[in-house]
């Protein structure tokens, strides 16, 4: 639209140049902790496995119908939940999952309806009852906890599982 003559326009209402950024320049790693590919990331060992949004675990521990026993407190136990949720997702490159939370639950004798002996289930939960309020207030024990969780029984399946702990195999016995 066309501006009347006769109006003056004020100085703030007039166009103005807007300041563009120039390209941005290339950079390079220089220092000597900077990662140059994705290859450079350090992986395993002391510096784990990393996965996909293991946030999730806490979710899924959360939302877990647990059945503690009367002196155990939901917290700690959460935290041992998250902590196998996590590595056992990550161990497959995934985020963690339903079947992961049932695994995790399956190993700390929280499930009942797993057809696990007696037996198995008093090991497991003397375990439960050592690793979570040390794993929930430390880091050292949960480090000492997750260097028992082994790729070789994270990878089990829920049945394998079964199996051993129905041979009375107890991975997390203190």
């Amino acid at each position: 639209m066309g501006q009347e003559p006769s109006l003056e326009i004020p100085q703030e209402d007039r166009p103005r140049a807007v300041a563009t950024p120039a390209p941005a320049r290339r950079w390079s790693a220089s220092r000597p902790g900077d990662l140059h590919a994705p290859s450079d990331v350090p992986w395993g060992g002391p510096f784990g496995t990393p996965g996909p949004d293991t946030g999730y675990g806490l979710k899924l521990a959360a939302g877990a119908t647990l059945n503690l026993a009367e002196d155990e407190r939901r917290h700690p136990v959460e935290r041992v939940l998250v902590l196998i949720i996590g590595a056992r997702a990550s161990l497959f490159g995934k985020a963690p999952s339903a079947d992961d939370l049932g695994f995790a639950v399956m190993l700390l004798g929280l499930d009942t309806s797993r057809e696990i002996p007696e037996a198995a289930t008093t090991q497991l939960a003397a375990a439960r009852r050592y690793w979570a309020p040390r794993v929930a207030h430390s880091t050292a024990d949960a480090r000492r906890l997750s260097a028992r969780l082994t790729p070789d029984l994270l990878a089990l399946s829920p049945d394998d599982l079964r199996h051993r702990l129905a041979l009375g195999e107890v991975p997390l016995a203190p």
